[in-house]
Protein backbone atom coordinates (compact mmCIF):
# COMPACT_ATOMS: atom_id res chain seq x y z
CA UNK A 1 0.00 0.00 0.00
CA UNK A 2 1.27 3.50 -0.83
CA UNK A 3 2.21 6.01 1.82
CA UNK A 4 -0.49 8.52 2.70
CA UNK A 5 0.14 12.16 1.79
CA UNK A 6 -2.62 13.60 3.95
CA UNK A 7 -4.41 12.70 7.16
CA UNK A 8 -8.17 12.21 7.27
CA UNK A 9 -10.26 13.20 10.28
CA UNK A 10 -12.54 10.34 11.33
CA UNK A 11 -14.02 12.07 14.38
CA UNK A 12 -13.70 12.34 18.13
CA UNK A 13 -14.33 9.69 20.78
CA UNK A 14 -14.11 9.69 24.57
CA UNK A 15 -12.28 6.35 24.94
CA UNK A 16 -9.31 4.93 23.07
CA UNK A 17 -10.91 1.56 22.29
CA UNK A 18 -13.70 3.26 20.30
CA UNK A 19 -11.22 4.75 17.82
CA UNK A 20 -10.05 1.57 16.08
CA UNK A 21 -13.34 0.88 14.29
CA UNK A 22 -13.23 4.33 12.68
CA UNK A 23 -9.81 3.88 11.03
CA UNK A 24 -10.15 2.67 7.46
CA UNK A 25 -6.99 3.63 5.58
CA UNK A 26 -3.44 4.92 6.18
CA UNK A 27 -3.49 8.46 7.55
CA UNK A 28 -6.94 8.22 9.16
CA UNK A 29 -7.01 9.67 12.68
CA UNK A 30 -9.40 9.89 15.61
CA UNK A 31 -9.05 12.33 18.47
CA UNK A 32 -9.61 10.93 21.96
CA UNK A 33 -10.97 13.79 24.06
CA UNK A 34 -12.25 13.61 27.62
CA UNK A 35 -12.50 17.29 28.49
CA UNK A 36 -9.03 17.80 27.06
CA UNK A 37 -7.31 16.19 24.07
CA UNK A 38 -5.86 12.95 25.44
CA UNK A 39 -4.47 11.17 22.38
CA UNK A 40 -4.51 10.94 18.65
CA UNK A 41 -5.13 7.46 17.27
CA UNK A 42 -3.65 7.20 13.79
CA UNK A 43 -3.57 4.50 11.15
CA UNK A 44 0.14 4.60 10.35
CA UNK A 45 0.44 6.66 7.18
CA UNK A 46 3.27 4.40 6.02
CA UNK A 47 0.70 1.77 5.09
CA UNK A 48 2.14 -0.87 7.43
CA UNK A 49 -1.35 -1.48 8.92
CA UNK A 50 -0.28 -0.58 12.47
CA UNK A 51 -2.24 1.78 14.67
CA UNK A 52 -0.33 4.51 16.50
CA UNK A 53 -1.45 6.20 19.68
CA UNK A 54 0.11 9.63 20.02
CA UNK A 55 -0.09 11.05 23.53
CA UNK A 56 -1.39 14.64 23.66
CA UNK A 57 -1.75 14.90 27.44
CA UNK A 58 1.37 16.28 29.12
CA UNK A 59 0.05 15.19 32.54
CA UNK A 60 0.75 11.55 31.71
CA UNK A 61 4.15 11.49 29.97
CA UNK A 62 6.04 12.97 27.07
CA UNK A 63 3.37 14.56 24.89
CA UNK A 64 3.05 15.93 21.41
CA UNK A 65 1.34 19.27 20.92
CA UNK A 66 -1.87 19.25 18.95
CA UNK A 67 -3.08 22.20 16.87
CA UNK A 68 -6.34 22.76 15.01
CA UNK A 69 -6.25 25.79 12.79
CA UNK A 70 -8.87 26.33 10.08
CA UNK A 71 -9.97 22.77 10.85
CA UNK A 72 -6.57 21.45 9.80
CA UNK A 73 -4.58 19.20 12.12
CA UNK A 74 -0.92 19.81 12.97
CA UNK A 75 1.14 17.85 15.51
CA UNK A 76 4.48 18.90 16.96
CA UNK A 77 7.14 17.56 17.04
CA UNK A 78 7.49 14.99 14.28
CA UNK A 79 6.43 11.38 14.80
CA UNK A 80 9.43 9.07 14.63
CA UNK A 81 8.69 5.39 15.06
CA UNK A 82 11.55 3.44 16.60
CA UNK A 83 9.71 0.13 16.12
CA UNK A 84 7.69 -1.47 13.35
CA UNK A 85 8.05 0.33 10.01
CA UNK A 86 10.34 2.96 11.62
CA UNK A 87 8.71 5.75 9.63
CA UNK A 88 9.42 9.39 10.44
CA UNK A 89 6.93 12.07 9.46
CA UNK A 90 5.44 15.47 10.23
CA UNK A 91 1.71 16.20 10.34
CA UNK A 92 1.26 19.81 9.27
CA UNK A 93 -2.11 21.27 8.25
CA UNK A 94 -3.48 17.81 7.37
CA UNK A 95 -0.43 17.16 5.16
CA UNK A 96 2.02 14.35 5.87
CA UNK A 97 5.63 15.30 5.21
CA UNK A 98 8.00 12.35 5.09
CA UNK A 99 11.31 13.00 6.85
CA UNK A 100 13.30 10.96 4.37
CA UNK A 101 14.55 13.86 2.29
CA UNK A 102 11.74 13.58 -0.27
CA UNK A 103 9.55 16.38 1.17
CA UNK A 104 10.45 20.03 1.61
CA UNK A 105 7.05 21.20 2.87
CA UNK A 106 6.56 23.67 0.04
CA UNK A 107 3.16 22.12 -0.75
CA UNK A 108 1.84 23.05 2.71
CA UNK A 109 -0.24 26.22 2.58
CA UNK A 110 0.30 28.56 5.54
CA UNK A 111 -2.59 31.01 5.63
CA UNK A 112 -1.63 34.64 6.20
CA UNK A 113 2.09 33.85 5.89
CA UNK A 114 3.05 37.51 5.30
CA UNK A 115 1.07 38.60 8.36
CA UNK A 116 2.73 35.86 10.41
CA UNK A 117 6.18 37.09 9.34
CA UNK A 118 5.14 40.58 10.47
CA UNK A 119 4.15 39.17 13.87
CA UNK A 120 7.30 37.04 14.26
CA UNK A 121 9.91 39.70 13.47
CA UNK A 122 9.19 42.03 16.44
CA UNK A 123 9.72 39.10 18.84
CA UNK A 124 13.19 38.39 17.46
CA UNK A 125 16.24 39.73 19.26
CA UNK A 126 20.02 39.64 18.93
CA UNK A 127 19.97 36.46 21.05
CA UNK A 128 19.33 33.05 19.51
CA UNK A 129 15.73 31.88 19.98
CA UNK A 130 14.28 28.58 18.86
CA UNK A 131 11.25 28.82 16.58
CA UNK A 132 9.19 26.87 19.13
CA UNK A 133 9.71 29.64 21.69
CA UNK A 134 8.44 32.19 19.18
CA UNK A 135 5.50 29.93 18.27
CA UNK A 136 4.48 29.59 21.91
CA UNK A 137 4.60 33.37 22.39
CA UNK A 138 2.37 33.83 19.34
CA UNK A 139 0.15 30.79 20.05
CA UNK A 140 0.86 29.56 16.54
CA UNK A 141 1.70 26.21 14.96
CA UNK A 142 5.48 25.73 15.34
CA UNK A 143 5.85 24.48 11.76
CA UNK A 144 4.25 27.75 10.53
CA UNK A 145 6.60 29.86 12.63
CA UNK A 146 9.61 27.87 11.44
CA UNK A 147 8.62 28.61 7.86
CA UNK A 148 8.13 32.32 8.67
CA UNK A 149 11.55 32.48 10.33
CA UNK A 150 13.15 30.72 7.36
CA UNK A 151 11.50 33.22 4.98
CA UNK A 152 12.75 36.12 7.11
CA UNK A 153 16.25 34.62 7.04
CA UNK A 154 16.12 34.30 3.24
CA UNK A 155 15.16 37.97 3.05
CA UNK A 156 18.08 38.96 5.27
CA UNK A 157 16.14 39.98 8.38
CA UNK A 158 17.20 36.96 10.47
CA UNK A 159 20.14 34.60 10.72
CA UNK A 160 19.57 30.90 11.28
CA UNK A 161 21.98 28.84 13.31
CA UNK A 162 23.87 25.94 11.79
CA UNK A 163 24.21 22.28 12.80
CA UNK A 164 23.08 22.00 16.45
CA UNK A 165 21.79 25.58 16.29
CA UNK A 166 19.52 24.81 13.34
CA UNK A 167 16.02 26.07 14.11
CA UNK A 168 17.43 28.92 16.21
CA UNK A 169 17.07 32.43 14.81
CA UNK A 170 18.29 35.91 15.70
CA UNK A 171 18.23 39.35 14.12
CA UNK A 172 20.80 39.98 11.42
CA UNK A 173 23.60 42.13 12.78
CA UNK A 174 23.52 45.70 11.49
CA UNK A 175 26.81 46.99 10.12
Amino acid sequence: MAKALRVRDRGTVTHRHAADALLERPGDFVLVNRGVPRSLVLACPDGCSETLTINLDPRTDKAWRYYRKRNQLSVFPSVWRDTGCQSHFIIWHHTILWCDGSDDGEEVVVEDEIELCQRVLPLCTNEWQHFTTLAEALEEVPWDVNRACTQLARRGFLNEGERKQRGFFRLTAKE
